[in-house]
């Protein structure tokens, strides 16, 4: 069995940055790898000097993953050295405030092709937003997952890119995700992420208590909708100015049954259709 690796961000060395996000951790990423059916193997990007580090290592050891911290001076949105293991593997990516469905990694696993470079997609999912949920189709949403027999990994290019450049394949329609947004979050939630609203979520297969969420996100403030009204607009102009600075390199080229990267590159013409989709 090729490895799956889980690679999340969570380099804090704010007290009260770090604290909070913690807080949230412990009810959104932290229970969404707990009660996944098929257990990934978790790298997560720690900064020594977060004042909650024991805490934090504490918590996701936990969830039942294997669990290798990389100790980090500092933050890196791109070109991480993630310390994957050699030969085949799948690297998926995850905030750390970000909720998955229970069958999403034993799924994604079975849904990876044995040979050649590959982009595996949940294309649907939830936003929750200013305590509302919203349904998304995002071909280019942050869950990637590559199956590579190289060292890549999905904080290498712009992550909105993959469905288009590499060969691509849904790994379900059924919603599988949560984008959880928040004061303290990068960027801001643009009107295009919250169009069609959602009354709740498919607590079934995301057990995920959404009024914790909303107790732990509280200390972080509000969610911006737009550019001009986000909190920290000096994280934001780094993190516009780092997708700039790494747009994709070169096209991956695959053939096969199975390529659907044309296809998935249509979708936005038609996302009010599939967001109804739910096998």
């Amino acid at each position: 069995m090729i490895p799956h690796v889980m690679i999340i961000q969570a380099a804090y060395t704010d007290r009260r940055l770090s604290e909070r996000r913690l807080e949230i951790s412990r009810h959104t990423s932290i229970p969404s790898l707990r009660y996944q059916s098929q257990k990934p193997t978790v790298h997560i990007a720690v900064n020594p000097d977060d004042p909650f580090l024991t805490e934090r290592l504490e918590a996701f050891r936990s969830t039942g993953c294997e669990i290798k911290p990389l100790f980090r001076p500092d933050w890196k949105l791109y070109r991480e050295n993630w310390e994957l293991p050699e030969g085949r593997k799948i690297v998926s990516r995850m905030d750390d405030d970000d909720v998955i469905c229970q069958e999403y990694c034993e799924r994604t696993r079975n849904a990876a092709p044995d040979a050649g470079e590959w982009n595996l997609i949940w294309p649907n999912g939830y936003v929750f937003w200013r305590e509302t949920c919203f349904l998304l189709h995002h071909p280019g949403i942050q869950f990637v997952t590559l199956v590579t027999d190289y060292d890549k990994d999905p904080h290498q290019e712009q992550h909105w890119q993959y469905h288009k450049l590499w060969p691509t394949k849904i790994v379900s329609n059924s919603v599988g995700w949560i984008w959880v947004r928040h004061g303290d979050a990068a960027t801001s939630t643009l009107p295009r992420y919250r169009k069609v609203k959602k009354g709740g979520i498919d607590a079934k297969r995301i057990p995920i208590n959404l009024r914790a969420i909303l107790r732990a996100i509280a200390e972080s403030g509000q969610a911006s909708g737009n550019y001009t009204e986000h909190r920290n607009q000096k994280l934001l102009k780094h993190v516009l100015r780092e997708n700039e600075q790494h747009a994709p390199s070169s096209q991956i080229s695959c053939s096969g049954p199975d390529t659907q990267a044309g296809t998935i590159a249509r979708d936005d013409r038609r996302t009010e259709e599939l967001l109804h989709v739910s096998n």
